[in-house]
């Protein structure tokens, strides 16, 4: 997949099928608008790309408001490239193209910058100033203009609606194996291990910690099975806390992993957390030794999930892949 930043005229030789959506965590809704470009793209011996915005256009629209993303771009690029793109877009959202009319978001855009002969969009795609354009727009202009649109249904996980709110909300909640259903991957994060405090080293277990980014969501406070990458070719489990620590009464948000069966230095070194499991609660302990007890406990059951629930997880992490259907069970007992 070929990455092209910026908005320039594209000059591709085939024609081009565009999935349109800020995909922001590029869940399992966003997979099928993707893919639906592809297919067409295939079918038509063409060319598929997505379109991103960057800044996520909340951020520009909306300034007042605290917007944290699901997934940074450079986390959602081998995401989007395992659905078989050819082309991925990232365009800078100015307040031009915020101001520019669904009408002119069509003529400019699509059909003079990008020659579209196909549009993939969510049947909740809105585009132009305001977001006044819709599905039915769209589909009244492919049809004025020539290209062709294809609008996907809205995914659901059982009963549930599958976007990136919803994905929020149970993430939120320490819900990371629900979330992990509707994004269909383990929500990941990515961070240089920093120095903390040197307690978990001198009174605890000594842990990895990393700087939780303001802009990106977390976790909900709680303690979590996670898996470790980044740290060779073998694979680690951790036991991760997300969240303040009230036995130190310390405010600040944290997350510190206890990395099972690794020894080695971990400053300076890029590692990724892949959530698999909330073991409990944020707790506050009468004293260290009680908090030291807990967490070997912790470390106990996170070993026991990891080896019942979690043996084939190499084969969907490092790097992320999309978990395919027949080992679902992992996140849905």
């Amino acid at each position: 997949m070929e990455i092209i930043n910026g908005l320039h005229s594209f000059s591709g030789k085939k024609p081009l099928y565009l999935a349109l959506g800020n995909f922001d965590g590029v869940h399992r809704g966003h997979q099928a608008v993707i893919r639906s470009a592809v297919r067409q793209a295939r079918a038509a011996g063409g060319s598929s790309a997505a379109l991103l915005f960057d800044p996520h256009p909340s951020i520009l629209l909306h300034p007042q408001k605290q917007f944290c993303l699901l997934t940074e771009i450079a986390d959602r690029v081998p995401l989007m490239a395992e659905l078989g793109l050819d082309y991925l877009f990232v365009v800078p959202f100015t307040t031009w193209m915020a101001s520019l009319s669904p009408e002119n978001f069509i003529l400019e855009i699509l059909c003079h910058r990008f020659k579209v002969s196909g549009v993939s969009i969510g049947v909740d795609y809105s585009f132009g100033c305001g977001g006044a354009g819709n599905e039915e727009l769209m589909q009244e202009y492919g049809k004025k203009l020539g290209f062709a649109v294809t609008v996907s249904p809205m995914e659901k996980a059982g009963s549930t609606v599958i976007s990136s709110s919803e994905i929020k909300r149970l993430l939120a909640g320490g819900a990371v194996n629900r979330a992990a259903l509707l994004l269909n991957y383990y929500f990941f994060r990515k961070g240089k291990v920093i120095s903390g405090r040197g307690r978990g080293k001198k009174m605890l277990y000594p842990t990895a910690n990393l700087n939780p980014s303001s802009h990106l969501v977390w976790p909900g406070s709680g303690v979590y099975l996670t898996a470790v990458g980044g740290l060779g070719k073998q694979l680690h489990f951790g036991v991760t806390n997300v969240g303040v620590k009230p036995t130190f009464q310390d405010d600040a948000l944290s997350v510190e992993t206890y990395i099972l069966d690794f020894t080695g230095e971990l400053y300076g070194r890029e590692i990724t957390l892949y959530f698999l499991e909330r073991l409990r609660d944020t707790q506050s302990f009468s004293s260290a030794s009680h908090l030291r007890e807990q967490i070997g406990e912790d470390i106990t059951r996170g070993r026991r999930l990891a080896k019942s629930l979690f043996e084939g997880i190499d084969a969907f992490v490092e790097p992320v892949r999309f978990i395919r259907p027949q080992d679902l069970f992992y996140i849905c007992y």
